[in-house]
């Protein structure tokens, strides 16, 4: 311990560093959280997915989509999400999972949602392309 508080009084500039660091990580974190929307890693979007009461949107091209998606999606490309369709509203509350090829696309349909009052949307990090990354399975043809 106080080893550690030499090393505190002899480097604060060390230490102003890191205590910023820490408060703009905490304030990034309660903007996502208020938002409402998530970008959730391969793991945690395993997870959200498998509590079965939302709805898995692949926005990828129908040639990608039959190529390889993940079980359970459905293709529908950006341009076709419309928040006040009853297939999407009848998942309004159960949330909305997305995903693309790299993660930018789902993020712009994730805001669409979250303007038209969705209160849970959540987006893969970094697409089906982390998904591959992450060896995790896909299923093949035209699915739903």
């Amino acid at each position: 311990m106080q080893r550690l508080l030499e090393f505190v009084s002899n480097h604060p500039l060390l230490m102003l560093a890191l205590a910023v660091l820490i408060i703009a990580w905490i304030g990034l974190e309660l903007r996502l959280r208020a938002k409402g929307s998530h970008d959730l890693g391969s793991f945690d979007f395993t997870r959200q997915l498998n509590t079965g009461t939302g709805l898995l949107l692949d926005l990828r091209s129908a040639a990608e989509f039959d190529k390889g998606h993940i079980h359970g999606a459905r293709h529908m490309t950006p341009s076709q999400v419309d928040p006040g369709a009853k297939e999407l509203l009848r998942f309004k509350e159960g949330g909305v999972l997305l995903y693309c090829q790299n993660g930018s696309g789902s993020a712009e349909v994730a805001e669409k949602l979250l303007k038209a009052g969705y209160p849970r949307v959540y987006s893969l990090k970094g697409g089906i392309a982390a998904w591959l990354q992450d060896q995790l399975p896909l299923d093949r043809g035209k699915g739903r």
